[in-house]
């Protein structure tokens, strides 16, 4: 591989940029960027950075080759992969569209931008601001924009450009400390520590470990390059990055779903009470400050929405999950179309699960993709043979009911759902204001990927629940209501202070 590789496709990439110039009119594409802008929401890809969801944030992303690699997967549909990313957690997706090394192309941004919600990166060789603005038209919410590639203000510009004038965001990529320092001269808010030398192209976690010991606290970090395995996520996460850009893993594996999935479960989803640095404690802190070292948080899910305002309550008050009901004999029922409304005015990090009981597969597509649902809730008799077609459109949670006839190992039979462990009512289905056997849901835990505690659950109980438990996350709905559907703000403040007290210190033998 040449050594002056980036030098190379930078030459190239003036070309192709100046023939673009040629072809278009600069004020008209910047034009219709600000346009598209206009409605579009800012700064998504920082939000779901910034999340408070437990869950690993992995940028998962699309490219069919490369010039380290070859070809990847050359055969894979841009929409394909997109799908299967978002139903296997991804928190965003980067395109590659460079053509010349990459096989990519604009199309598949817009391809993607088209099947999912989740935030776009467009990922290439950014040198003017024209491939921004052309960006925005096709959908991305954030660039790419690299330190090594770029004088200094220049990379101003396009920061600006891309942040300040469009609310895109930029992902700054950075390599050796000279570049972190520039990119935080330039105002970087999101930084990328690619771990693989575009000028040798060899590949050191080493980098990623070197850079975020000076890198400040307040900004995103992103480690990209090199990850293949949990063991090295989990070890990055607990120096403190933010999240992974992972691409050539994922586009080699046979279900690119599963290998998503198996990454964040593995990875990050441990049981509550096991500390990670919440603080980016970094190597040359002291032992004191190994004391700012907390539990994952525990994930909050506030069941029965029937309007927008008790939605909007359970976001401020911090629920990462709302849950609507579309079982017909239920007081919490809400129409499909009504659900709808209320999706819509969700933030893009909150999670809308529609509750099921029974049915079959086809009505239960129907009403998810009437509601704009990527996420579904089964309570009933599904067998893992139509839970595992409906995982593959949906992110599913498969309900168990702590009745005499439960056992904790049942929830392996359905590896690619999340569990939730609620309170048996022969006549209710959720709701029942019930505590489910806590010793029968803390045994499941050990077969779930990702176990959520329902059933009875209130302020004044959630604590010893999470003690007994050791949820990765808690239901609640009953507990927070003054009438069935109608929800109770102050008790929804309070249930989730309740969540956040009951976050179990590390052990003292953890720290440093």
């Amino acid at each position: 591989m040449s050594r002056n590789f980036l030098s190379q496709i930078l030459a190239q990439k003036r070309e192709i940029v100046a023939q673009l110039r040629r072809d278009s009119s600069v004020n008209r594409l910047r034009d219709h960027a600000l346009e598209t802008r206009r409605t579009a929401a800012p700064h998504r890809l920082l939000q779901a950075l910034k999340s408070e969801s437990p869950r690993l944030k992995i940028i998962a992303e699309f490219k069919r080759r490369s010039p380290s690699a070859g070809t990847i997967r050359g055969n894979l549909s841009a929409d394909e992969v997109a799908r299967s990313y978002e139903r296997g957690g991804a928190c965003a997706i980067s395109v590659l569209t460079d053509e010349a090394h990459f096989g990519g192309s604009i199309a598949d941004l817009r391809i993607v931008r088209s099947v999912t919600n989740l935030p776009t990166l467009r990922k290439d060789f950014v040198v003017d601001p024209i491939q921004i603005y052309e960006a925005a038209v096709a959908g991305a919410d954030a660039v790419l924009l690299i330190v090594a590639a770029l004088s200094d203000g220049l990379l101003c510009e396009l920061r600006q450009v891309t942040e300040d004038q469009l609310g895109l965001d930029a992902l700054i990529e950075v390599h050796t400390s000279d570049e972190l320092r520039r990119a935080l001269n330039a105002g970087a808010n999101i930084i990328g520590v690619n771990n693989r030398n575009l000028q040798t192209f060899q590949v050191s976690l080493e980098t990623s470990e070197r850079l975020i010991a000076e890198a400040p606290h307040d900004k995103i970090m992103i480690s990209e390059s090199g990850l293949q395995n949990a063991q090295s996520l989990r070890r990055l996460h607990e120096l403190g990055f933010n999240g992974f850009l992972i691409g050539e893993t994922l586009m080699r594996a046979s279900d690119a779903e599963k290998a998503l999935r198996d990454l964040i479960g593995s990875a990050h989803f441990q049981p509550a009470g096991i500390a990670i640095s919440a603080d980016r404690i970094r190597p040359q802190q002291d032992a004191a400050a190994a004391g700012k070292m907390r539990a994952l948080p525990i994930q909050i899910k506030i069941c029965g929405i029937t309007n927008a305002r008790d939605a909007k309550a359970c976001i401020d008050f911090g629920a990462q999950m709302i849950g609507l009901n579309f079982y017909p004999q239920s007081a919490r029922y809400i129409q499909p179309e009504v659900a709808r409304q209320i999706v819509q005015t969700l933030p893009t990090n909150t999670r809308a699960v529609g509750v099921f009981v029974d049915g079959n597969a086809d009505a239960i597509r129907k009403t998810a993709n009437i509601a704009g649902l990527r996420c579904i809730q089964l309570h009933g008799k599904f067998s893992p043979d139509i839970t595992r077609e409906l995982a593959s459109e949906f992110h599913v949670i498969r309900a168990f009911a702590t009745h005499t006839h439960f056992r904790p190992e049942d929830v392996s039979l359905f590896p690619n759902c999340d569990a939730l462990i609620d309170a048996h009512h022969p006549d209710l289905r959720g709701g029942t204001g019930q505590t489910c056997n806590w010793q029968d849901a803390r045994a499941a835990l050990a077969f779930a990927r990702f176990l959520i505690l329902s059933g009875g659950l209130n302020a004044r109980n959630v604590g010893r629940a999470i003690k007994a438990v050791a949820p990765h996350a808690v239901d609640v709905c009953s507990g927070v209501e003054t009438a069935p559907g109608v929800k109770d703000h102050r008790a929804i403040q309070h249930f989730v202070a309740a969540v956040r007290r009951a976050q179990r210190p590390p052990d003292a033998s953890s720290r440093a």
